[in-house]
Formats: structure tokens, C-alpha cells, sequence
């Protein structure tokens, strides 16, 4: 399978925070559920073949940030932990997740995310990490998978660097699919998402994928099974301090080229514009004719 590393940052408040173990619980949920999604997937879809891991799990214990008050992971708040945390990582290619207090985002949505660019020298040769904001309401649910999916559909449709783009690669021209049972549909279903072959192909390219990155990262040590074989999380983590601007003593980012700012001022503009990313409890998956089937090539629907 290949391996997209997550890297999560609880903030106070946030829906099971407030223990080490509520911390993982939740986050190996999130993990699992995308990596059902993504990887062996759900009838009547395709597998991807994409495994979900966690890189880091940090617990921010003297930030809150009420989810009413956030509209999209471009919040300053929001920006400041992920660049905290591609710090300490290394800029570790990854999806960096952030756990925000209270039940919906400003914009009534329970989750926002979408791919930023790196290290751009043309549309050939960059490179991409993810980012996305999770309110309380998007606890046990696919919303991570769907999140993922916005980041992993980031692209370059022609040799022009204008022409990034984060929408449905099976649904030109949108950010969601029309299909109530696909995973990125804008009212994500409850159960069961699917993904399709053209959601598959193009995320399978993407450069968040670590086996597609540019960056090698030593840090990330996979067993052959592709789950994480040993990184330590202390029930206390924290992220440590970063260098930070003498005037505002806030983290410094980065340096970016000018492409690189005006590729990502774009992407952040789209993805501020992707709505409604909500959970639909109420759609029920059509009936799976070998759900109870007994062979064990596990290969009919797939």
C-alpha cells in the first residue's frame, strides 16, 4: 500500500482531548476509517491501495480554538500550529490535522483541508503536504477520509503553473461528487463511503503520498506491513518552540519563492471556497451481495 503519514494537534477543549489515551483513541479512529476508505475500500467502489499512519500526536494544552470562530483551515490560528509542527517534523511531507473546540466550523461545515505546495521548480518537480481543521462534530465519521481526499486531488492539469488544481478528478469542474454514497460527496456519508477509479488514479500521483514525495524524511520508519513501526508519543507532547518573528513573535515560515506564494495564495482561495463538508447520518449504503460470503479471495466487488 502506499502511505500518506499524518501528523494530529489536539487543541484545548477539542472533543477528546483531554487524555493521552481519548487523544489516540480518536486519532486511530480517524486513521482507520481512512485508510477503509482509501485503501481496501467499500462496495460498489475500487480500492486504493493507501494506508493512513501516524507520524506525531501533539496535545496543545494552552490554546483553544472555539470551532464557531474558525471558517477555514487558513485560519491564523489554525496556520500557526501547522507550521509549528512542520518545524519540529522537519517539514515532514504529511497530513498535518488540527482538532478545533465546539460542534461546527463558522461556515456550518465540520471540516476544511486541502494540499499546499513546496519546494516548486516546475510542475513536474514540487512538492506537497496537506492540512485540514476538524471540529468536534466530525468525530467518529469518514470526515478525515474526506479531507485527505481534497489534498491527495491536488494537481497540476497542464505545464502551466496556474493550473493547480484541488477538484474531484470524476467530477470536472467540482470540489465534490454527485454520488450520495462516494466519499467526497459535500454531505459525507455515515457509512460505507466509496471512492471511484478516476478518485483512485489521482490520488494514487499525488505528492503527499511519501512513496511520490520529493522530500525523503529519515524520520518516518515503516515496517513491511506499511503501519508505523515505533515512534514514540509521551502522554504530554508538545510542540517545542520554533523560531519566530522578532516583531510579532510569531513562527517564522518558511522561505518561498514568489510562485510559490502566489500557487498557494490560489490554493488557499479554493480551498477556502469548498463547502459544505458535512456528514449525511441519514444515507443508507445499497445492500452488498457478497457482504456474507464465505470466499476468501475477498475480490468480487473490487
Amino acid at each position: 500500500m502506499a502511505t500518506v503519514s499524518v501528523v494530529s494537534i489536539f487543541t484545548r477543549g477539542a472533543r477528546s482531548s483531554d487524555t493521552f489515551e481519548m487523544r489516540r483513541a480518536r486519532v486511530q479512529s480517524d486513521l482507520s476509517r481512512a485508510t477503509e476508505a482509501w485503501g481496501t475500500g467499500f462496495f460498489p467502489g475500487v480500492r486504493g491501495n493507501i494506508n493512513f499512519v501516524s507520524l506525531n500526536e501533539y496535545y496543545i494544552s494552552d490554546v483553544t480554538i472555539p470551532s464557531n470562530t474558525v471558517s477555514s483551515v487558513n485560519d491564523e490560528r489554525v496556520q500557526s500550529l501547522i507550521l509549528q509542527a512542520r518545524t519540529v517534523n522537519n517539514n515532514a511531507t504529511a497530513l498535518y490535522v488540527v482538532y478545533v473546540s465546539g460542534g461546527n466550523l463558522s461556515s456550518g461545515a465540520v471540516g476544511n483541508g486541502g494540499p499546499q505546495i513546496i519546494n516548486f521548480n516546475n510542475t513536474n518537480n514540487y512538492g506537497v503536504y496537506g492540512q485540514t481543521v476538524l471540529s468536534d462534530n466530525a468525530a467518529d465519521s469518514y470526515l478525515l477520509a474526506h479531507e485527505a481526499g481534497h489534498a491527495l486531488f491536488g494537481r497540476f492539469t497542464s505545464n502551466s503553473s496556474n493550473s493547480f488544481t484541488i477538484n474531484d478528478p470524476s467530477n470536472p469542474g467540482n470540489d465534490h461528487n454527485n454520488n450520495p454514497q462516494n466519499l467526497m460527496n459535500g454531505f459525507v456519508p455515515a457509512s460505507a463511503p466509496f471512492i471511484n477509479e478516476a478518485q483512485a488514479t489521482v490520488a494514487l500521483q499525488s505528492r503527499m503520498l511519501l512513496e511520490n514525495s520529493t522530500i525523503q524524511m529519515a524520520t518516518v520508519s515503516l515496517s513491511a506491513s506499511g503501519q508505523t513501526a515505533s515512534i514514540s508519543h509521551a502522554p504530554n507532547h508538545t510542540l517545542q518552540k520554533v523560531p519566530a518573528c522578532p516583531c510579532c513573535d510569531r513562527p517564522k515560515p518558511p522561505e518561498e519563492s514568489e510562485r510559490e506564494r502566489r500557487i498557494n495564495k490560489a490554493i488557499s482561495k479554493l480551498i477556502k471556497e469548498i463547502g459544505p463538508d458535512k456528514i449525511n447520518p441519514k444515507f443508507k449504503p445499497p445492500h452488498d451481495p457478497f457482504k456474507h460470503c464465505k470466499c476468501k479471495c475477498n475480490d468480487h466487488h473490487h
